[in-house]
């Protein structure tokens, strides 16, 4: 699954990818978007599907 946030110049957005940082996302891309007065950055966050939604057969014994 991945998940893309922006961060401002001016810092919003920052404390929205440390959250995601500390729930186990990753940073996969980081793309700088240079205006004339600003510098966004686009992020690209990803995270394995199996660890929103365990796959349950997979934690089962076989007899």
């Amino acid at each position: 699954m991945q998940i893309s946030l922006i961060i401002e110049s001016n810092g919003r957005g920052k404390n929205e990818l440390d959250r995601l940082l500390e729930q186990g996302w990753r940073v996969v891309s980081v793309t700088p978007n240079h205006g004339r007065s600003y510098n966004d950055f686009l992020i690209i966050l990803e995270k394995d599907d199996s660890e929103e939604n365990p796959d349950k057969s997979s934690t089962q014994k076989e007899n």
